[in-house]
């Protein structure tokens, strides 16, 4: 016999499980896990389910919302490899529970949807002081060789989106307040946000804030003024146009090629080793060609008296750190050799340990350095094909791999749970230069859904974002179409439903948004 509970209390437990959600996203796996769990149980629980049915099945865009995961599921009746694929419908599981469990649930009321939002921002200011902590060896002592390793608890990417939400939730809460303090309150905490998001080097994140801040202005979501909106786009406007001079700028910085001649080149060392030189091989760092000037014999020599990595062992973040090395060196614009190993400074070899290949760019944190070394990763990959190593370059093999999937199984797919498979064939297939360990899935999730689902999947998926937007007349809804731009940036680069923070971080703020929002918080 089943044991009831009052009314109150399985609301109680509801917005419990909705609380620990929200705040398990930036910092805990776990909560997310436990929170739905809790969510279904309860739902389940509560009873009246036959009610609960009628209103998900009356509720048209909670229907499209959730038949993504219904349509992997069918993706696997022609898959092979049904382990992937039953994995991958248990990860996409939010896709489907969290739809149906807010849909068939009671709006909640503008006070307590405020609330949430301000759970939310809590929970993500303690990960990024933690992060911060992390970053500057304070209380918190862990190993960081790259940025990314001060995001312990999500990747660093899904931590960069949840943060890029998070300014436009504190800019919603600083327009919709009238209290002087609480506006003071959010312009400290906004502009945190902005800082901690360059620290975090998050181009996702970046690119994510300046698309979506671009969209609400072009769809009057922000500023519905029109002598406003006319002063703000000639803002973004000339701020677009000074983003572009900055990037032509580092690009030509990046590409440019200091002369070579007879002077340029030397002939021996100071101890009398004779330098290497290869002047086909146009490798550049800060202008000066990597490849001239450099003695192999003292370098090692020299390296291995300053440093427990030997040299020709890698670097902290998997390169070898002879080429690290010598592009560090060639950046200083010296001859690499031994004298220049000796100047080194205990920072600087430090520097070299972690990876970092530019003596202008040795700080952990240098949003400038990740910008140069995307550049640099873009130019290389012009000149030789080799993508291995650099993330962003990866990415455009990846996606030509993907292509490729895709004009073979162009209407149906490879099926949900062969996509690893297909792409590990593909590989092989185009002779691909990327190494193995390198050969990945497409960081791109529009990719991936064509790839097992084909052209018909990926049409219903575009629906999917789509429909429940129009059919709600959420398009001026500012909180909304903040999250929804967001989403449909990341997916460009990232396979962000193919994980559990990204799956969760989607399909959460959707149904969030969408079916517990008040109407009366909603822009008309």
């Amino acid at each position: 016999m089943r044991v009831s509970l009052p009314p109150k209390i399985h609301e109680a437990i509801y917005l419990f499980a909705i609380a620990i959600l929200i705040i398990g996203l930036p910092v805990s796996k776990f909560l997310m896990s436990i929170s739905q769990i809790i969510l279904l149980v309860n739902w389940l629980w509560e009873g009246d389910l036959k009610n609960k049915f009628r209103l998900f099945f009356r509720n048209t865009p909670a229907l499209v919302l959730s038949s993504l995961l219904l349509l992997h599921a069918i993706g696997l009746v022609y898959s092979d490899d049904l382990t992937y694929g039953f994995k991958d419908i248990r990860i996409k599981l939010p896709l489907l529970l969290l739809p149906l469990i807010f849909a068939s649930s009671k709006p909640i009321s503008k006070d307590l949807f405020r609330s949430f939002l301000h759970l939310f921002l809590g929970s993500l200011c303690v990960a990024s002081i933690i992060s911060i902590l992390i970053l500057t060896d304070t209380l918190i002592h862990r190993k960081v060789v790259d940025i990314r390793d001060t995001s312990i608890f999500i990747s660093h990417i899904r931590f960069g989106l949840l943060v890029c939400l998070g300014v436009f939730i504190t800019l919603y809460l600083f327009i919709t307040t009238n209290q002087t303090f609480l506006k003071w309150i959010y312009g400290i905490y906004v502009t945190w946000l902005l800082v901690f998001l360059v620290i975090l080097e998050s181009m996702t994140g970046l690119s994510a804030l300046f698309i979506t801040i671009f969209m609400l202005i072009m769809i009057k979501g922000l500023l519905p003024q029109s002598k406003g909106l006319r002063w703000t786009r000639l803002i973004l406007g000339i701020s677009a146009l000074l983003v572009m001079i900055y990037f032509y700028k580092m690009f030509s910085q990046v590409h440019k090629c200091n002369p070579v001649n007879k002077y340029t080149l030397h002939e021996r060392t100071a101890l009398g080793n004779l330098y290497q030189h290869d002047t086909t091989n146009h490798q550049v760092e800060n202008g000066n060609l990597v490849w001239i000037n450099y003695s192999v014999k003292e370098m090692e020599e020299s390296w291995n008296q300053r440093s427990s990595i030997k040299y020709f062992d890698k670097d902290l973040k998997g390169n070898a750190l002879a080429a690290t090395l010598i592009r560090f060196l060639t950046s200083k614009g010296v001859t690499k050799d031994a004298a220049a190993i000796n100047a080194l400074t205990p920072e600087e070899v430090q520097a070299v340990e972690r990876g970092e290949a530019n003596a202008n760019y040795q700080n952990i944190s240098s949003l400038r350095g990740r910008i140069h070394e995307i550049l640099w990763e873009i130019e290389e990959y012009r000149k030789t094909g080799d993508a291995n190593g650099h993330s962003i370059t990866q990415r455009f093999e990846y996606w030509k791999t993907a292509y490729g999937i895709v004009k073979n199984n162009l209407l149906f797919g490879v099926g949900a749970g062969d996509v690893e498979q297909a792409f590990i064939q593909q590989y092989e297939k185009s002779n691909s230069t990327l190494l193995p360990k390198w050969r990945l899935r497409a960081h791109n999730q529009y990719f991936s859904i064509a790839v097992g689902m084909g052209i018909i999947g990926f049409i219903w998926f575009l629906i999917t974002l789509f429909y429940p937007m129009f059919r709600l007349g959420m398009q001026s809804n500012y909180l909304y179409m903040a999250f929804f731009c967001i989403a449909l940036v990341s997916f460009f680069t990232e396979d962000t439903l193919e994980t559990q923070a990204g799956v969760t971080f989607y399909a959460f703020f959707n149904s969030f948004f969408l079916f517990l929002q008040p109407r009366e918080t909603k822009e008309s």
